[in-house]
């Protein structure tokens, strides 16, 4: 019965939040969360570049908890070019696969990013060479999530079609 749950979208969207909100749903031990930032970042010190070792060890860590019957989610920027390949592997290894893609104006984004401690660090500049619009991935319906939504609705939304799916 696995299922993955793919949450795309551009820094300050509110990925993050949502998945870790979605995973407190579950019992213990029967959801995991798979951050792009914790394992390009923290676990790789690494670059987003092409080629980068984070892509790899982002399927690897997915496919081992698929094997085990867990809900996977996979958040993060995730860039269609990069990540798009990836992600049609890990879903097509999953029984379920559950697309959602944050779409925000570049606006929206900065309104959003002033409202966490990162701010204080990370420049408007930063984020307008990080922010990349609407990327649709080629293999997959995405759910697209637009300023309209509020965090417990896209959270109440991903946990309802996880459970209509298993």
């Amino acid at each position: 019965m696995s299922t993955v749950v793919v949450i795309r979208g551009n820094s300050a969207s509110g990925k993050s939040t949502v998945a870790a909100a979605v995973q407190r749903r579950f019992r213990r031990g029967r959801c995991v969360v798979i951050p792009q930032d914790v394992v390009r970042r923290q676990m790789m010190r690494e670059s987003d570049t092409p080629g980068g070792f984070t892509v790899e060890l982002i399927e690897h860590i997915a496919a081992l908890c698929l094997s085990r019957g867990l809900v996977v989610i996979v958040e993060g920027i995730l860039d269609a070019d990069r990540y798009g390949a990836m992600l049609e592997r890990v879903a097509a290894a999953a029984r379920t696969a559950l697309f959602y893609s944050f779409d925000l104006t570049f606006e929206e984004t900065l309104r959003r990013h002033a409202g966490r401690p990162q701010a204080a660090t990370i420049p408007e500049s930063q984020m307008a060479l990080w922010f990349h619009g609407w990327q649709p991935l080629s293999f997959a319906a995405e759910t697209r999530i637009d300023e309209s939504w509020g965090a417990d609705e896209i959270v109440e939304r991903i946990h309802r079609d996880i459970t209509a799916a298993r």
